[in-house]
């Protein structure tokens, strides 16, 4: 099915399909392949993104000694950083995602993960 997408909502469909990622059946194909079609279409954004956190964003020590970049709720810099990105956030796009019927998740799926992932499923 093609619908239209806001980059926003990409990035909430992406991280949907993260717990069934593991799965080795019809639904884990499904949603491997709905992830790299999100993916493909996220990569100019995530760039945007990437960039303003650079930007805006503070270096953090992870566990292993490994710095990264981040931008927190509470830095002053955070406001800045969200009306940069808003318009980016707003950009649609026609993306191709497949569907599964809802009778392929009985037995598999949580009723959380059913929810989390309704817009992909299907009667």
């Amino acid at each position: 099915m093609k619908k239209v997408l806001k980059n926003s909502q990409m990035v909430v469909m992406r991280n949907q399909l993260a717990p069934l990622l593991s799965h080795t059946d019809k639904l884990g194909y499904i949603a491997a392949r709905n992830a790299r079609m999100l993916t493909n279409n996220l990569i100019e954004y995530e760039r945007v993104r990437d960039t303003l956190i650079e930007k805006y964003g503070e270096q953090v020590i992870d566990q292993n000694g490994a710095a990264t970049m981040q931008i927190k709720v509470d830095s002053p810099e955070f406001k800045k950083f969200c009306d940069e990105i808003a318009p980016f956030n707003e950009m649609e796009h026609e993306v191709e995602l497949m569907t599964a019927k809802f009778e392929d998740t009985i037995g598999c799926l949580s009723g959380e993960e059913i929810l989390a992932i309704d817009w992909m499923l299907e009667d």
